[in-house]
């Protein structure tokens, strides 16, 4: 539904950095800190991450979001892609909308609406609407087909379903679908459980098909936000990332080797801990340690794999920020690529990924342990 390499990377990227960070490539803009708000001007796309992210200017093109709190005062001219605790969108967007959260309110979408939330609010939507929640409260109308997924729903007023409105609940008895929202003839309620085993309608236009351009375009603003996520890092500790960078280089195949023995470590403490009373509540804290490691390890790798290449070729390292984005970009560029090839891809990223969690194991445990950080000279 949602683009979780824009959105959870930017989020995990934010709480790194007190301050905000902004950057501009072209007419795209890209915000991440605590408590970041657009005031514009208006770009062709906004990128936001933090833990309260407000949009207080138009946006020119499509919007991408993720924060606790997220609040969309401003009208967006393109698409929606937002991702939160509590969500409030209070101006009109022009094209679609794919939103994830606990509350989320919306204004009148004009494109397809594609939500999933605990309380979910809609307005009037002018294609195709997919709700998936808790408390569905449909205040306005929906000019094409609705699949509504809920225990509970609230038809306002002006709640109208044009097409076909399916609804699948947790007990259809209690769900009455006003004539003055849709017809009978129009109206079909089945049970939550059928829509969870995959019995879902296929009345609905879903957008099975993705344009290729929408895929080389996702895949190329994922590889800008991996750059902007090292670009932060380096401004923070460039000298933490400097040393990083060195001690992948000069020792690759002990920094892969490390990354092994400190994966296993990570995820196999898990089971052991599952032998013991205690050690079972401790079980969710490794899981998400290894997962953050996974991760680290990943964007660290991209990185080496990036400048590697550029001094491999006789290039001198970039003493500048954006210099070394671009070559993080690079390396982010590359490692995509390689998932595209079948077996061989994915041992290529796993040395990649294997290669991070070694370097930062290097600088996290005691020295010596695994990989020595020894002096290292260019």
């Amino acid at each position: 539904m949602l683009r979780p390499s824009i959105l959870i990377c930017c989020l995990l990227a934010a709480p790194a950095i007190a301050e905000t960070s902004v950057l501009t490539i072209a007419q795209d803009r890209y915000e991440a800190g605590q408590t970041v708000q657009f005031d514009g001007p208006p770009g062709q796309d906004l990128f936001m991450a933090g833990n309260r992210v407000t949009v207080a200017s138009p946006v020119g093109g499509s919007a991408h979001l993720a924060g606790r709190k997220v609040a969309v005062d401003a009208a967006v001219a393109g698409d929606l892609f937002a991702a939160g605790y509590s969500i409030a969108v209070t101006a009109p967007v022009s094209g679609d909308v794919s939103i994830t959260g606990y509350e989320v309110t919306l204004a009148p979408v004009t494109g397809n609406l594609r939500a999933a939330g605990s309380d979910v609010t809609v307005a009037s939507i002018g294609g195709y609407a997919l709700i998936t929640a808790e408390d569905i409260s449909l205040q306005g109308a929906i000019a094409g087909d609705a699949v509504l997924v809920a225990d509970d729903i609230l038809f306002g007023p002006g709640a109208a379903v044009t097409g076909t409105l399916t609804i699948y609940a947790g007990d259809p008895a209690t769900i009455t679908v006003p004539e003055s929202v849709a017809p009978a003839a129009r109206v079909k309620i089945e049970t939550r459980k059928s829509y969870d085993a995959g019995e879902r309608s296929d009345q609905m236009p879903m957008p099975v098909q993705v344009p290729l351009w929408r895929i080389i375009a996702g895949f190329l603003i994922g590889v800008l936000i991996s750059g902007l996520i090292a670009a932060m890092v380096i401004a923070v500790a460039p000298k933490a990332v400097q040393n990083w960078r060195e001690l992948a280089l000069a020792h690759p195949g002990r920094a892969i080797w490390s990354g092994f023995l400190v994966t296993s470590a990570l995820a196999g403490s898990g089971f052991v801990l599952m032998l013991t009373i205690i050690g079972v509540f401790l079980l969710p804290v490794m899981l998400i340690l290894t997962a953050l490691a996974i991760f680290a390890g990943y964007a660290l790798g991209s990185y080496v794999l990036g400048v590697g290449l550029w001094l491999a070729v006789g290039r001198v390292m970039p003493a500048g920020l954006p210099g070394k984005f671009a070559l993080a970009c690079l390396g982010a560029f590359l490692a995509g690529l390689a998932w595209l090839v079948p077996v061989a891809g994915w041992f290529f990223v796993l040395g990649l990924t294997l290669l991070g969690i070694g370097t930062l194991a290097a600088f996290a445990l005691p020295g010596g342990w695994l990989l020595r950080r020894d002096p290292i000279t260019q």
